[in-house]
């Protein structure tokens, strides 16, 4: 993830995260030692406050020191409930052990050495440890668990947070492009050229001027319509591209024709909200607006390896390598940015000639918003081909 809780609270100063890192574990260390000094009093045999600061003290800052590594661990390999990963969730079992048993060979070991009573009662280290490991494994093996517990719950907090922040941001990349959508939709070019195809078939043509008006009243309506979502079925994607190209094909006439190829059991799929008008209006702009020839678009969308195929491509001039602007146009960088805001690595965005002529769009996307390691290892071999 690009944002994180981690990534937040790593800007303050590293010795304010560290000081509050060991003032927890001393006071998790000094209550322990408190209740273990409190459980032995009156008992003759109890060897006082020393042994009970010294050996608490002892076990978690031990614990202090392992649970950089635990909270590595459950970042590394996470249990999520969807979908279970079995395999995560069985490693956990000998980790907890392991991470049990470590503990408890150091503890014991630093045991021996720094409380003197350790060595009068017993007569070796080896008698030592077997008198005392499994006791002291039993209950690191309790807070071992709790340890790995608490490091997920953290992972999960952070990766709320970091999905609040991830919304928020497709939300104002969201507001971006409709802003984009808007001005165009209001750009006094636009809005000229279309009310003068308008005004000239008043006349000539009325239920054809007619059929224009109602056009851009779709257009406009869809635009607003669904503002506040990321995400719209492509039907209703189609439809509002459908009317923009309706538009422009009552300006250039019969200079502009479009075709439409859409899998029907693509149509329910989620797209992003105004993914394709802006790669439909590069084609206009750059494919047929600058040409007498006629021109042609495609629009395809269809079913591959699992994921949804969008592809829009259009009979120009193509674009020259390292020559020409178009695939560094604003409109299509902003179509990367939110595919890359919602997906992550999760999908591929390739501008490519034609062999036969033109250019090529094409935009392979997750067909389920949640994504599976299979789709986002296809889309990155995608992602490689990518110019």
């Amino acid at each position: 993830m690009s944002l994180s809780v981690t990534g937040a609270l790593s800007s303050r100063p590293k010795w304010v995260s560290a000081s509050v890192f060991f003032a927890v574990w001393t006071l998790i260390g000094l209550t322990f030692a408190a209740l273990s000094y409190g459980s032995g009093i009156g008992d003759s045999r109890y060897p006082g406050w020393r042994y009970a600061l010294l050996l608490n003290l002892l076990r978690f800052y031990l614990w202090a020191a392992l649970s950089p590594l635990i909270f590595r661990f459950t970042r590394r390999f996470p249990v999520e409930l969807r979908p279970l990963r079995l395999r995560n969730l069985l490693l956990h079992i000998p980790a907890v052990f392991v991470f049990a048993a470590i503990h408890t060979v150091i503890h014991l070991a630093l045991s021996w050495q720094l409380e003197p009573s350790f060595r009068q009662i017993f007569p070796s280290i080896r008698v030592f440890y077997l008198s005392g490991f499994f006791f002291l494994l039993s209950s690191n093996v309790l807070i071992a668990s709790i340890l790995f517990i608490a490091a997920h719950a953290f992972h999960y907090y952070e990766d709320y947070k970091a999905g609040e922040v991830k919304r928020s941001a497709l939300e104002a990349q969201l507001a971006q492009a409709q802003l984009q959508t808007l001005k165009m939709q209001l750009h006094p070019h636009f809005l000229f050229n279309t009310l003068h195809s308008i005004s000239s078939l008043v006349l000539e043509d009325p239920p054809r001027a007619n059929g224009m008006i109602a056009r851009l009243g779709d257009f406009l309506r869809l635009t607003l319509e669904h503002s506040d979502d990321q995400t719209v079925p492509l039907q209703q994607e189609i439809d509002f591209v459908r009317s923009y190209l309706e538009i422009e094909q009552a300006r250039f006439e019969d200079r502009l024709s479009v075709d439409f190829k859409i899998e029907p059991a693509m149509l329910s799929v989620e797209v992003p909200h105004l993914i394709l008008q802006p790669i439909v209006e590069n084609a206009i702009r750059h494919a047929v607006a600058p040409r007498t020839a006629p021109g042609l678009i495609k629009i395809h969308a269809t079913q591959f390896d699992g994921m949804v195929r969008l592809e829009v491509i259009d009979n120009g001039p193509g674009i020259k390598r390292n020559s020409d602007s178009i695939a560094k146009g604003v409109g299509l960088n902003n179509v990367r940015a939110r595919l890359s805001q919602l997906y992550g690595t999760g999908y591929s965005f390739e501008i490519t000639n034609n062999p036969e002529g033109g250019l090529s769009v094409v935009l392979i996307l997750p067909i389920h918003s949640l994504l599976s390691e299979d789709a986002i290892a296809k889309s990155r071999l995608y992602q490689n081909r990518e110019r």
